[in-house]
C-alpha cells in the first residue's frame, strides 16, 4: 500500500444507541447537527454554547432528543457523552476540547481542524437501507460532495425493492452458509453484467 493512501478506517456507529456532544452552534455547529439528524434522527445530542443559531434552536424544538446548554465549554460536559464534535473557531479552546477528550477516552472530531481529529464524518449517499460514505481522506470536502451528487443521480432508487427481494431470497435458502453465499453470488453477478451491455 501507498504510504499516501487513505488509511481511515471505515465504520457505521449505532449513533442512536450513543449520547453525542457537539460545542458551538454556529454555522458549522448548524451543518454537522443537520448531518447527525438526516442519518440518525434519534441520536441523543447535547450542544453547549454561548450563543445559538435560530436554525439550531428550531431543530432542539422539532426533536426532543437535542438539549440545548447555553454555558462556557467544562470539561465536565465530556463524563455525560460517547463521542465529541467540535465546531469552535478558537484553535487554543480546540486545542483544550482534544486534549480532554483524549483524556477522558472519548473520540473527537474538530470541524476544519484535521489534526485534532480522530474521526471524519464524510460524505453520504443515501438510498434507503444502502448506504455508502465518502472520504477524501480530510482532503477535500468540496470534492466529496460532488461525488456523493454523483452516486446519488446514478444509483436508481428501486435499488432499494433490489435489496428487499435478495434479503428475502437470503431468508428463504435454507441451505448451508457456503450454498447460500454462492446463490447470492450467481444473483448478484447479473448486475456486473447489465453494468457491462450498458456501457457498450
Amino acid at each position: 500500500m501507498s504510504s499516501s493512501a487513505n488509511k481511515l478506517f471505515p465504520i457505521f456507529l449505532k449513533l442512536e444507541d450513543l449520547r453525542l456532544l457537539i460545542i458551538g452552534a454556529g454555522d458549522v455547529g448548524l451543518e454537522k447537527l443537520n448531518t447527525v439528524l438526516s442519518n440518525s434522527p434519534d441520536t441523543r445530542i447535547r450542544i453547549v454554547a454561548n450563543k445559538f443559531k435560530p436554525e439550531v434552536e428550531e431543530l432542539s424544538f422539532n426533536y426532543p432528543n437535542v438539549q440545548l446548554i447555553n454555558a462556557d465549554y467544562s470539561s465536565l460536559f465530556m463524563d455525560q457523552c460517547d463521542l465529541v464534535i467540535t465546531a469552535v473557531n478558537d484553535i487554543e479552546l480546540a486545542e483544550k476540547i482534544r486534549n480532554d477528550a483524549r483524556q477522558k477516552g472519548k473520540l473527537i472530531n474538530s470541524a476544519d481542524k484535521l489534526g485534532l481529529c480522530d474521526f471524519y464524518l464524510g460524505a453520504i449517499v443515501n438510498k434507503g437501507d444502502i448506504k455508502i460514505a465518502i472520504s477524501t481522506n480530510g482532503k477535500s470536502p468540496t470534492l466529496a460532495r460532488r461525488l456523493k451528487e454523483f452516486f446519488t443521480l446514478s444509483i436508481p432508487d428501486e435499488i432499494e425493492t433490489t435489496l428487499e427481494n435478495l434479503h428475502n431470497i437470503r431468508n428463504n435458502i435454507t441451505t448451508g452458509l457456503k450454498e447460500r453465499i454462492k446463490k447470492l453470488n450467481e444473483i448478484t453477478a447479473s448486475f456486473v453484467e447489465y453494468n457491462r451491455e450498458y456501457k457498450k
